[in-house]
């Protein structure tokens, strides 16, 4: 009986994921359907009113995001003094302290 019931079990999960599957299909071909008609639509609209058939493209110079990122840093405003933090522009020169250098130990002898 037990084989029976999972037989009966593996069927309908191939159903079941053979359904999902022309789903899933089918909504590629409506997506791809409803592209084509707006293009469509677009190209002829261009042809009525006598402009040029533009193509859809995505421009994209590498450029511009070096440059956005590289010159980034000069629009940020300097830190307010309530932020905890110093600009390095602000500090006094009481504010610096000396550390005196300290020779190295030589390692202990276990």
């Amino acid at each position: 009986m037990s084989d029976l019931i999972a037989a009966v079990v593996r069927f309908v999960l191939r159903i079941f994921l053979l359904l999902m599957a022309l789903v899933f299909i089918a909504s590629l071909l409506l997506a791809g359907a409803v592209l084509l008609a707006v293009w469509g639509v677009r190209r002829l609209w261009a042809r009525l009113t006598g402009r040029p058939v533009s193509a859809w493209v995505f421009h994209v110079d590498p450029r511009a995001q070096w440059s956005r990122f590289y010159h980034a840093a000069d629009q940020w405003p300097a830190r307010s003094p309530r932020s905890g933090r110093t600009d390095e522009s602000s500090r006094k020169p009481q504010d610096i302290q000396d550390v005196e250098v300290k020779e190295p130990k030589p390692p202990a002898d276990r």
